[in-house]
């Protein structure tokens, strides 16, 4: 990968120079393709914002995947073109939410995922704009599974979300013989497809631990809710907050849930910088990952409003998720580490100095350089500390 210097634009700008014949255009700039045998100078490179690039081969059609590695820039600098809603599996919202399947949604500590994936369901209902601008061709019929306890939250958000209330229909769902206590999967999974057989639905959101008992893994939970979306031909959408009981650690969460089968697409939402948060997809079954999207949410029980895109890759993503759930001595020496080291190699002494001006103790910065997995090389000058080979550059 090319380390960042300035802007990525300048890292894009000296990586097309290496291949000759760039020549400014409006937005961007035609080189030569380096994915193909290119003489003309047929590859546009528009910006994006957000730092990013788009990448499009106007001779050969390379995929912009394969320019960006063959460039050596790195996939969180360039956007990757959604596919069509007639695409692939079909879509509801094209590579983020498949039109059948099971998508997952793990979020980090204080970050409410039920409110994103009523957003998304919302859009859905009323046919309204996507939160990364693509527009729906058709509205779509929602049910949103919920308890008794949550069911007037739901029912507020989605109207403060802007859902077609005509298209959308809350049920509260129980289980067991007469329907006594909370709702059981995968004990209950007969009784649920029973349920939305009789609806003309398109779209269901669930959370997995309304749905999930006690001491039941919610990998089983998460295995039923994909085979209902198989049997029933519908798009799941289900979330799952941090908890005790879920565990804190999304990206570990949502890691694992990508390993399980039946999952079509795993997302996180994560806790952004400057406060923001961000929905970052993590793994799909068929598809290539989509860029990030930040979005705002100001008070826990009301709508998100969606702003840009996530700078930051999904790698970076889940390297830095649940950092605010560390002691936050430990998460400024992190963070501190991470900022000083980022231009390249600096002096231990220095560092140890710099920590100290910023009352950062020895022992604090000791735990972030092992979370950070920083490498210390000793040199004639003395030892120097600098990142390791994976994390430079991002």
């Amino acid at each position: 990968m090319i380390e960042v210097s300035e802007s990525p634009y300048e890292v894009v700008q000296e990586a097309l120079r290496r291949w000759g014949n760039v020549r400014p255009t409006e937005g961007g700039w035609l080189a030569r393709c380096p994915a193909h045998d290119d003489r003309q100078g047929s590859l546009l490179v528009l910006a994006a914002g957000d730092d990013r690039v788009e990448l499009d081969c106007l001779g050969a059609g390379c995929d912009p995947q394969d320019v960006a590695a063959a460039l050596r820039i790195g996939a969180q600098y360039v956007v990757v073109p959604p596919p069509a809603f007639e695409d692939g599996p079909g879509w509801i919202w094209p590579g983020y939410l498949p039109s059948v399947g099971l998508t997952l949604i793990d979020g980090e500590d204080g970050v409410n995922t039920l409110a994103v994936a009523l957003d998304v369901a919302a859009r859905a209902s009323a046919g309204a704009g996507l939160p990364d601008g693509q527009h729906p061709p058709t509205a779509h019929d929602v049910v949103v599974l919920t308890a008794p306890h949550t069911t007037a939250d739901v029912q507020r958000l989605l109207a403060a979300s802007g859902a077609d209330l005509g298209r959308t229909e809350v049920i509260e769902v129980l289980g067991g013989r007469g329907g006594q206590r909370g709702l059981r999967l995968p004990a209950d999974l007969a009784q649920v497809e029973g349920l939305l057989r009789g609806r003309d639905v398109e779209l269901v959101v669930v959370d997995v631990m309304l749905a999930c008992p006690y001491r039941v893994p919610a990998e089983k939970a998460l295995r039923a809710l994909g085979d209902m979306s198989k049997h029933l031909g519908v798009a799941v959408l289900a979330v799952r907050e941090a908890s005790k009981r879920a565990g804190w650690l999304a990206s570990r969460r949502a890691q694992e849930a990508a390993e399980l089968g039946g999952v079509a697409a795993v997302h996180m939402a994560v806790n952004g910088p400057d406060r923001s948060k961000a929905l970052v997809p993590v793994a799909s079954e068929s598809w290539k990952v989509m860029g990030g999207l930040q979005f705002c949410q100001a008070v826990r029980n009301r709508p998100v409003a969606w702003n840009s895109r996530f700078s930051r890759g999904t790698g970076r993503a889940i390297e830095s998720a649940d950092l605010c759930r560390r002691r936050p001595a430990s998460t400024g020496a992190y963070r501190f580490l991470e900022g000083l080291l980022a231009r390249g190699p600096v002096p231990a002494r220095d560092v140890s100095a710099a920590a100290a001006g910023v009352g950062l103790a020895p022992r604090t910065v000791q735990r972030a350089r092992t979370e950070l997995g920083v490498v210390a090389t000793k040199t004639a000058q003395g030892w120097v500390l600098s990142l390791p080979p994976q994390r430079v550059g991002r």
